[in-house]
């Protein structure tokens, strides 16, 4: 399921990558994605609809992400196997190789160069530790200049919870909402978070697009519930926007997803 709120509007795109913005005649964006609650598995949707369209499209870090042993793997920063890659698969999965079994980041600016590739670059720029709610320490998200869209994911599954148990940096998400890591994360948190430049919006940009994903939502109370904190998001954003003379896209889309990737296919 993709539903998106979009300039006030509820629509059914056909896709996750027409749903923030990524069409085949206007394809060549740098996507950070950060947050909890599925990252990668809101890029590797991203990359599969990529491939059926055949839009180039090449998946990295800034932080740390999930090894991938496809054909289309990229162990090594060079352009020249890059490129290869792309040609026989439609896609590159790409990463430093770490101790742990995960891959971290290449160099800035091989990532630019890659950048200036034709395709789409996503990016994986925060980690969770596999939790629903992410709230950036200091340090935190790792969203390189580039960057054109930010996609903030929140796992529905958190709302209802402890915050010690479905939210990752629990001491600054207790400061953020002023609650203790034994309180409840109720609906209205996730949208405090959601706008707060401390916390969904931080390293966002005036030239970068903002979106968020409520992802998780596979029952009708959790759907119901996402639904209501899109509309309210997108309220708080355009009210706070309301005297600025540009009016950005990323202030209105707020999309609302579950089951992106068939359970038997996660990794």
């Amino acid at each position: 399921m993709i539903i998106s709120y979009i300039n006030g509007e509820w629509k059914e795109p056909g896709s996750l990558c027409q749903a923030i913005g990524i069409f085949k005649e206007n394809f060549h964006k740098t996507v950070s994605v950060v947050g909890g609650g599925g990252k990668t598995t809101v890029i590797r949707r991203l990359m599969d609809e990529c491939r059926n369209v055949e839009i180039p499209c090449a998946v990295s870090t800034t932080t740390h992400i999930q090894k991938c042993d496809a054909g289309y793997f990229l162990g090594k920063p060079s352009v020249e196997m890059f490129r290869q890659i792309m040609i026989k698969y439609g896609v590159v999965w790409m990463g430093r190789e770490t101790t742990d079994g995960k891959l971290a980041s290449f160099q800035e600016e091989y990532l630019k160069e890659i950048s200036r590739e034709p395709g789409v670059l996503l990016l994986e720029a925060d980690g969770a530790k596999r939790l629903p709610v992410k709230t950036p320490a200091e340090h935190e998200p790792v969203i390189c200049e580039q960057t054109d869209i930010v996609l903030n994911v929140y796992g529905m599954s958190a709302v209802g919870k402890k915050l010690k148990e479905g939210c990752f940096r629990v001491k600054e998400t207790g400061k953020i909402l002023g609650k203790t890591e034994e309180d409840i994360l109720c609906p209205e948190d996730i949208v405090t978070l959601a706008v707060s430049q401390s916390a969904g919006r931080k390293y966002v940009t005036d030239d970068m697009e903002y979106q968020v994903i409520l992802n998780q939502a596979d029952t009708k109370e959790q759907k119901k519930m996402a639904v209501e904190l899109a509309e309210e998001i997108v309220k708080q954003l355009s009210d706070r926007h309301a005297d600025s003379m540009e009016c950005p896209g990323q202030i209105r889309r707020v999309h609302v997803v579950s089951d992106l990737i068939p359970l038997k296919e996660r990794w």
